[in-house]
């Protein structure tokens, strides 16, 4: 348990909810079961329940073992393609060094915004098509916070005039 304290939010989100759907649904199968005595929807509530038990535990041991990367930096561009379900998010680290993910497009990036993204570690498969690419990889993402809008750092602040002048006498 003390590795979930130190996990980021946003993991403990995710396995947080994943848990509480399982149980979720369990107890509706069950409350639905006592009032009809359907068999079919328990077992399968109890299936989806074991699924997201399974699902959870993965989730947990990723976290407690630090097995995920993180990507930091500002959102500079974002392509969507039409009829396509997925969008490229160009992303630009501290160090300048641009990256491309894929996203679906109902994802909530914004251009101008530095942002911090949770991916699984492992082997990626790559087949060369970029759609069966994606579909295979998205398991791989875990979730992203946005951490603010982008401030040039370069530039020193400008200290506004007084306009109270005071008259030097010599």
């Amino acid at each position: 348990m003390n590795t979930l304290k130190n996990c980021p939010q946003v993991l403990f989100r995710k396995l947080l909810f994943t848990a509480l759907i399982g149980v979720g649904i369990l107890i509706v199968g069950l409350s639905y079961y006592i009032y009809s005595k359907d068999h079919i929807t328990l077992i399968l509530s109890f299936l989806i329940f074991v699924c997201g038990m399974i699902r959870s535990a993965g989730l947990y041991i990723v976290i407690s073992k630090e097995k995920y990367d993180v990507v930091e930096g500002t959102c500079v561009g974002i392509k969507s393609k039409p009829f396509s379900k997925q969008c490229t998010v160009k992303i630009i680290d501290d160090k300048g060094i641009e990256i491309s993910l894929r996203f679906v497009k109902q994802t909530k990036i914004k251009i101008g915004f530095f942002y911090r993204f949770y991916f699984k570690r492992g082997e990626r498969i790559s087949v060369g098509n970029e759609y069966l690419d994606a579909a295979l990889s998205s398991d791989y993402f875990l979730g992203f916070e946005e951490l603010g809008e982008f401030m040039n750092k370069s530039k020193e602040p400008e200290i506004p005039e007084s306009n109270d002048k005071k008259d030097i006498e010599t």
